[in-house]
């Protein structure tokens, strides 16, 4: 039941504005992965995005959360904080932020970098764990991870500006 899910809402400069920040503050189960769909159908939406790229972005934050759920707190309750935004980089462009953070008591020490680089090429046969992360970071533009003292903070970047192919071509 999706009322099990969330602990707190919030709709920060959201009145009038269609660049306004999300947040909300839910418990890690899959119920609540309705709920995050809806806001990555609202924020995909405001961001001007094809159906295609909301897709990719909804699999991406689907399967952090999964992730976060089943190695942060390996199946048992726990408590995630989600913000999403719309905003702009360093360099002009607009992107579409989604942070995650979690309060597990062991931070995740792989590589991101590594993950990255190694893209969706799979050579060797394919076996269980590992491959999330290769797809979250092959959809998002950029995928970052910072271990905290009481758990890790995610975030999720997608360029917005760069999205107009994709509206016709694929």
């Amino acid at each position: 039941m999706v009322s099990n899910c969330i602990q707190d809402v919030s709709f920060s400069d959201c009145e009038s504005s269609h660049v306004g920040k999300l947040c909300l503050q839910m418990n890690c189960n899959s119920d609540c992965i309705h709920v995050l769909r809806s806001m990555v159908a609202v924020m995909t939406a405001r961001a001007g995005m094809a159906e295609l790229q909301s897709n990719r972005v909804a699999i991406a934050v689907d399967e952090l959360f999964a992730n976060i759920a089943a190695h942060a707190y390996n199946g048992k309750p726990g408590r995630v904080e989600f913000e999403t935004w719309i905003g702009n980089s360093e360099d002009g462009c607009q992107e579409l932020v989604f942070n995650f953070r979690d309060y597990a008591s062991a931070g995740w020490g792989g590589n991101l970098e590594e993950i990255m680089k190694a893209g969706t090429e799979v050579h060797d046969p394919l076996s269980p764990g590992g491959l999330g992360l290769r797809l979250i970071c092959s959809v998002a533009d950029r995928c970052e991870h910072e271990v905290c003292a009481d758990g890790n903070r995610w975030r999720l970047i997608f360029n917005i500006n760069d999205r107009e192919q994709l509206k016709g071509g694929e």
